[in-house]
């Protein structure tokens, strides 16, 4: 599946009317705020369809997925639709999970209250549910400020330490800009290792950066950890290097401008588990045989030079540290 899907969901006493743009929806919020409620009109409609008193309007169908024990059986069954999880499926946390939804051509509405550490899902995908009388809407619950920042550290003294998820192509990058600054450049490992890495050096003002595609799972204890450190602390997630790089005007693709104005259009649920695979696919294939070819592992110098630097750059600019 790819695209962008409006959800219409009633009953006699309530409405739900919301839209899907990745493969992962992340629904959370605590009991009472209407997310057993939405799944169970879905479950009652997967059941008994009209007769079960919902109705649901999607181009695709919408079905419930129940904390059985042969859940996997169930799944295989399901494809091309909307398939709802209430948090009582405690395999939703599982390794398992995550691997017998990678190749699917489903889309996933999950409902839970603690992160789950095994999806790559976006920060632009958790929600809570809003409720204005009968109807229901989803609300992002971590807002995107100006040049993709979610969390910024208070007061004048810009960071001294970068902190990016690995050692790879964006790594590099940064700490070739950096050079001969004052400005440490340091690599976490990985995404969930970088709450552990900023618990360690709460003392440090630091600016993240980490590819907001997939971080998903580590918004809310990062964001704990940032409100627990206001003046240290300031938290940039654009979707993937990668992806700043195809936004910079760096490189002249045809089609390039359309994709990125709606990516969903182009990416395969099956295919892709997460938008920072496909852009990362995409840039390695559309610069392929040039002499800027680009590669995960190893930043080309044509990605360093300073003009073209401060073009990717430039997209993030706001609260970084100072070259």
């Amino acid at each position: 599946m790819n695209g962008k899907y409006t959800v219409k969901i009633k009953d006699r006493r309530v409405r739900y009317n919301f839209e899907l743009v990745r493969n992962i929806t992340v629904v959370q919020g605590d009991s009472g705020t209407g997310k057993t409620t939405l799944f169970d009109m879905v479950s009652a409609f997967t059941r008994l369809k009209e007769r079960s008193g919902v109705q649901i309007v999607c181009d695709r169908p919408c079905v419930a997925l129940h904390a059985e024990l042969d859940w996997q059986t169930r799944l295989a069954g399901i494809h091309d639709s909307i398939v709802f999880i209430d948090e009582d499926a405690e395999y939703i946390g599982t390794h398992e999970f995550a691997l017998s939804i990678r190749h699917t051509d489903n889309y996933y509405v999950i409902f839970c209250r603690d992160s789950l550490h095994q999806l790559p899902y976006s920060v632009e995908e958790i929600y809570e549910i809003k409720t204005s009388n009968k109807l229901h809407t989803f609300r992002k619950i971590y807002r995107r400020q100006k040049d993709y920042l979610y969390a910024n550290a208070a007061g004048k003294t810009k960071p001294s330490v970068l902190l990016t998820e690995d050692s790879h192509s964006g790594y590099q990058f940064y700490r070739h800009y950096y050079d001969g600054t004052s400005v440490s450049c340091v690599a976490a490992g990985s995404n969930s290792d970088i709450f552990s890495w900023l618990k360690e050096h709460h003392d440090e003002k630091v600016f993240v950066i980490a590819d907001g595609a997939a971080f998903g799972s580590e918004m809310n204890r990062v964001m704990g950890l940032q409100h627990q450190f206001p003046d240290k602390i300031t938290i940039c997630l654009p979707e993937s290097f990668e992806w700043l790089i195809l936004q910079s005007g760096l490189l002249d693709i045809a089609g390039l401008n359309e994709m990125l104005n709606d990516p969903s259009s182009y990416i395969d649920s099956q295919r892709y588990f997460s938008w920072e695979n496909y852009f990362e696919e995409y840039l390695i294939q559309h610069t392929f045989g040039t002499y800027y070819a680009y590669s995960k592992s190893q930043i080309h110098s044509f990605y360093t030079i300073r003009e073209n630097s401060g073009k990717i750059i430039a997209l993030i600019a706001a609260n970084m540290p100072e070259a």
